[in-house]
C-alpha cells in the first residue's frame, strides 16, 4: 500500500494561512480608541464654572430669600379663574353645539340606514357608469 501525496491538503493550507495572516494584520491596525469605549464627555471632567451670583439672581422665576421654602402656602394662580356668568355662557354654548352636531347624525334605525345606503349605491353606479362611458 503506498501513500500518494498529491499535495492536495498542502496547497490548500498554503493559501488559508497567509489570508487569515494577512487578515489578522489588517485587523490589528483598526484597534478601538477610548472614545470608542466611552463618550468623551464621560472620560474628561467638565470644566464649565457655575454661573455669578448676580446672573442667578437676575434670572426669571429664581430667588435667593435665604430660607427655605414653605411648602404649606398655597401657589398663587396662573391664571384669573372663569366667574358663574363665564360658565354659564361657556356651557350653554358648548350644548347648543352638541344639539346642532346630534341633529345632524343619521338616525340609528338600522333598516332606514340601509335603505339610505342602496339608494347611494344605486345613484353612485349610475354616475360611474355614466363616467366610464364618457371616457370611451
Amino acid at each position: 500500500m503506498k501513500i500518494r501525496s498529491q499535495g492536495r491538503f498542502f496547497r490548500a493550507t498554503g493559501l488559508i494561512v497567509p489570508t487569515a495572516v494577512l487578515l489578522l494584520t489588517l485587523a490589528g491596525c483598526v484597534s478601538a480608541s477610548l472614545e470608542d469605549a466611552a463618550p468623551s464627555a464621560a472620560v474628561s471632567t467638565p470644566t464649565s464654572r457655575p454661573a455669578p451670583v448676580s446672573e442667578v439672581a437676575n434670572a426669571p422665576g429664581v430667588r435667593n430669600t435665604g430660607a427655605y421654602p414653605d411648602l404649606n402656602i398655597p401657589p398663587e394662580s396662573a391664571a384669573i379663574p372663569i366667574d358663574a356668568t363665564e360658565k354659564d355662557t361657556l356651557t350653554r354654548d358648548l350644548s347648543a353645539a352638541r344639539e346642532r352636531l346630534a341633529g345632524s347624525v343619521p338616525s340609528s334605525n338600522a333598516d332606514a340606514e340601509a335603505l339610505r345606503l342602496r339608494r347611494l349605491a344605486k345613484t353612485h353606479a349610475s354616475r360611474q357608469l355614466e363616467e366610464i362611458e364618457k371616457s370611451e
